[in-house]
């Protein structure tokens, strides 16, 4: 009798392993199932994570409420238009719209609102100050996964605009003038046909919805007969953004960035260098941020310093440019990375 008890307790346990095996090789197979979806699910928890890196780019300590902007019709309240001219205004570009375009086009941006900027731009508040933003995506043209995406961000004074113009290929200096966006994802296609666009947005919810956007300008890319120039085009589009030309004796225009942290450091970095400058200032108004994986938590800000000296008799000038990636952990941008490009010519009068 005790063994017949033994033998039912080991069966027990047994069917207890055995039923315990059955259910993880059924989870494992659940779990391999729903892969994809799992996936997706990380994907859009860290394109949200992403977007709370943006809103803390320029404050990442800020744990203050943002003002809501107003919702807007899409491409009624707000619409954009492609040209491969320059025109003083939306109506002449609107007049001119192109939808197709080839290897080198030259490609302007105009975003027309229907009253002031001040309506619609995404105001984060923080310890800093006040941030006024818009959102541009680069994605294929009806699906709502955005290729890379960059922050537009206005000064106080440039809310009671009405219309926008930006330059995407060759690029232009001042802020807001350029936007790289084009040009860093047009460079790294591939030949063929590709249709695409452009959208703007005030929405910081990730994953948007196709309504989620202020204004979208599809357009073509057709790179069936040849594709050389736009690849090319990405250290130009970069001259022209800082210096308005492609002489690069010319010194990069001075913005109204400023840190003396950041000052510090690229001094100290020059010092490694035995670079004395003369002089060391920032281009630009603003860190460039920007994210080249939108599924992915990388998220990056950058600002260009320019620094002059002398070498001998010759008058010289580099740039530093500086980079911070942010840290998921740490919520906040972590140190920074300074790539220098030195020794560059320049007129002495230009030292002055």
């Amino acid at each position: 009798m005790v063994r017949v008890v033994i033998i039912v307790k080991k069966l027990a346990l047994l069917s207890i392993i055995l039923f315990a095996l059955a259910s993880a090789s059924q989870a494992q197979i659940r779990q391999a199932q729903g892969k994809t979806l799992d996936e997706k699910v990380r994907e859009k928890t860290e394109q949200v994570e992403r977007t709370e890196a943006e809103l803390r780019a320029a404050d990442p300590g800020s744990n203050k409420e943002a003002v809501e902007p107003k919702k807007a019709v899409m491409n009624v309240d707000v619409q954009m238009a492609l040209t491969k001219l320059e025109y003083k205004t939306f109506a002449e570009a609107k007049s001119n719209i192109t939808k197709e375009i080839t290897d080198g086009d030259d490609l302007w941006l105009y975003v027309k609102f229907n009253g002031k900027l001040e309506q619609y731009v995404y105001r984060l508040q923080g310890e800093m100050g006040e941030r006024f933003l818009l959102f541009v995506e680069y994605g294929p043209e009806g699906d709502v996964m955005a290729k890379s995406h960059s922050i537009l961000e206005f000064k106080k004074e440039e809310l009671g605009l009405t219309e926008l113009k930006m330059s995407l290929s060759p690029g232009k200096a001042g802020a807001n003038k350029a936007l790289a966006i084009f040009i860093k994802n047009v460079a790294a296609s591939k030949p063929g046909r590709w249709s695409n666009e452009l959208r703007i947005t005030n929405s910081v919810a990730i994953p948007r919805g196709f309504t989620d956007y202020l204004a979208k300008a599809a357009f073509v890319c057709d790179f069936t007969r040849g594709f050389t120039k736009y690849p090319k085009m990405v250290k130009t589009f970069e001259s022209m953004a800082l210096r308005d030309t492609l002489d690069e004796t010319k010194l990069p225009i001075a913005g109204s960035f400023d840190d003396s942290e950041l000052l510090i450091a690229i001094s100290e970095r020059l010092a490694l260098e035995k670079i004395a400058a003369t002089r060391v200032y920032f281009a630009g108004d603003n860190w460039l941020e920007y994210s080249d994986q939108p599924t992915s938590q990388r998220q990056y800000r950058s600002v260009t310093g320019v620094f002059q000296y002398q070498s001998g008799a010759k008058c010289q000038y580099g740039t530093a440019t500086v980079l911070q990636v942010y840290d998921q952990t740490a919520k906040r941008y972590g140190g920074s990375i300074i790539a220098l490009r030195k020794d560059l010519p320049t007129p002495c009068a230009a030292q002055k």
